[in-house]
């Protein structure tokens, strides 16, 4: 039992080695990172211009608060280069010759992109949050949205739930340009343009449409999301049911 743990140990901590030794991740995490505190005042210089609302109404502040997608599209970038790469670049290969337990690397690979997802998804939504809190309180407005702790932690789940995926996807095709190609064009074009006009009401029950369900800031919305217990149960159910077909790859597969 002792050295399984310290088997399991030591290879979380050589996935760590790797993941913030490829300029990819840290240089994704600063952008990912970026992007959100970026949106948010871009956000407020232009709320209340153009139709769009006024700063510190409720529309405006939830507005403010989309910025959750970003993190759940790096997690699911960086899920996949986490898994593919080791077989694009053929590490794989001496990491199981070290520890010829190939389902215990690969959950390994996935508890650490998970809590990688959750930490990260976590910082990046508390800087926005302190961002919005600034940017309102230069105009006099004292930072007020209903709801925040359920968009956090939908914020975190789907972020969570994305990087996994991400595993799942790099494992089952062992090609991470492959994979993120095409995974970007089934959430932006397959899932939100073809089958919502093929077949209307299904989308909403699809990964992309339940990470918008989760991500979305509270209040109002169109029809055809989900709210955010349904959409995490789904996103979450995604994210296991691809996980068990890459651990079925994985044991089978040869890596030679």
């Amino acid at each position: 039992m002792n050295a399984t743990l310290l088997s399991t140990g030591r290879l979380a901590r050589a996935e760590l080695r790797k993941l913030f030794t490829a300029k990819a991740v840290p240089v994704s995490l600063a952008i990912a990172a970026v992007l959100a505190i970026g949106s948010v005042i871009i956000d407020g210089m232009v709320a209340g211009q153009h139709g769009t609302p006024r700063l510190g109404t409720d529309a405006s502040v939830n507005q403010m608060l989309k910025f959750g997608s970003v993190t759940c599209v790096v997690m699911l970038i960086l899920g996949i280069l986490a898994s593919g790469g080791e077989f694009r670049h053929r590490t794989i290969v001496p990491v199981l010759l070290a520890t010829p337990h190939r389902m215990r690397v690969f959950a390994v690979k996935v508890g650490v992109v998970a809590a990688l997802g959750a930490v990260f998804s976590a910082v990046v939504f508390g800087l926005g949050l302190v961002t919005i809190a600034l940017v309102l309180s230069a105009h006099g407005i004292h930072f007020q949205a209903a709801d925040v702790g359920t968009l956090y932690a939908g914020v975190v789940i789907a972020s969570t739930c994305f990087g996994m995926i991400g595993v799942a996807l790099g494992a089952l095709t062992r090609n991470t340009i492959g994979a993120i190609a095409v995974t970007i064009a089934w959430a932006l074009f397959v899932e939100q343009v073809i089958l919502a006009a093929v077949v209307p009401g299904i989308e909403k029950w699809l990964p992309t449409a339940a990470a918008i369900g989760l991500t979305n800031a509270p209040g109002p919305g169109p029809s055809h999301i989900l709210s955010p217990t349904i959409a995490g149960v789904v996103l979450t159910g995604y994210a296991i049911a691809l996980l068990g077909a890459a651990s079925r790859t994985t044991l089978r597969r040869d890596v030679a």
